[in-house]
C-alpha cells in the first residue's frame, strides 16, 4: 500500500508538471512558438510521455494517478478559458482510451517476445534497450490517435473529427513522448557526468 500510494503521488506530480508545462507552451504560447497563431497543441504532447513512461516501469500501479491527473489537468489548468470545451462531453472518457492505448502497446511490445522472461502486465518490462521504448510509444500514439477521437466523436455526435485530426494527434503523441525522453536523457546524463546523481550501472 505504501509503494502504491509513493507510485500515485510520483506519477500524478510528473503528469501534472507536464501537462503544465505544454499548456505553457502550446495553449497560452508564452515562447511565441505557435505557427502563425493556429492552434498547434496535440503536435508534441508532452503529457503522453508520462503515460509511456510510467506505465512501463510502474505498472498497474501508475494507471489510478495517470487517469486521475488527466481528468484533473484541464480542470484545474485551464478552468478559466475554453481550451477544449468541445471535448467536455467526452475528453474524461477519451483519457482512459489514450491510458488504454499504452497498456495495449506495452502488452504487444511483450508477445512479440522483445523481452526476456515470463510476460505480464503484473512484472515490469525490461526496457535497457531503448528501440522497445520507442516502439512503445509509436504503437501507443498510433493507438491514442484513434482510440481517443473514436470514444470523443461518439459521444458528441455534432462534432465531426477527420483523418488529419487523428494524424496529428497521433503524431503529437509520437513527437511529445519523445521529446519528453530525450530531455529526460539529457538531464541525468548531465547529472552522472557531474556526479550529482551516481549512476545505477556502477558499484
Amino acid at each position: 500500500m505504501k509503494h502504491f500510494i509513493k507510485v500515485s503521488v510520483t506519477v500524478y506530480i510528473f503528469y501534472m508538471f507536464l501537462y503544465c508545462l505544454w499548456y505553457m507552451l502550446s495553449v497560452i504560447d508564452i515562447a511565441n512558438i505557435r505557427i502563425d497563431n493556429a492552434w498547434a497543441g496535440s503536435l508534441c504532447y508532452l503529457p503522453h510521455g508520462a503515460r509511456v513512461l510510467m506505465v512501463c516501469f510502474f505498472r498497474y500501479y501508475s494507471i489510478p494517478a495517470l487517469y486521475a491527473a488527466e481528468v484533473s489537468g484541464p480542470l484545474l489548468i485551464n478552468k478559466n478559458d475554453d481550451y477544449m470545451m468541445e471535448y467536455v462531453a467526452g475528453w474524461h472518457i477519451g483519457a482512459i482510451g489514450c491510458i488504454a492505448a499504452v497498456i495495449i502497446a506495452v502488452e504487444l511490445v511483450k508477445w512479440s517476445k522483445v523481452t526476456e522472461g515470463k510476460f505480464s502486465f503484473f512484472k515490469p518490462v525490461n526496457f535497457k534497450n531503448y528501440k522497445f521504448l520507442i516502439l512503445v510509444i509509436i504503437i501507443s500514439s498510433l493507438l491514442s490517435g484513434v482510440l481517443c477521437n473514436s470514444i470523443v466523436s461518439l459521444i458528441n455526435t455534432s462534432l465531426t473529427i477527420d483523418v488529419i485530426t487523428v494524424l496529428r494527434f497521433m503524431v503529437g503523441d509520437a513527437l511529445g513522448a519523445i521529446t519528453v525522453i530525450i530531455a529526460m536523457w539529457i538531464v541525468f546524463t548531465t547529472a552522472i557526468d557531474t556526479r550529482m546523481i551516481i549512476s545505477p550501472d556502477k558499484d
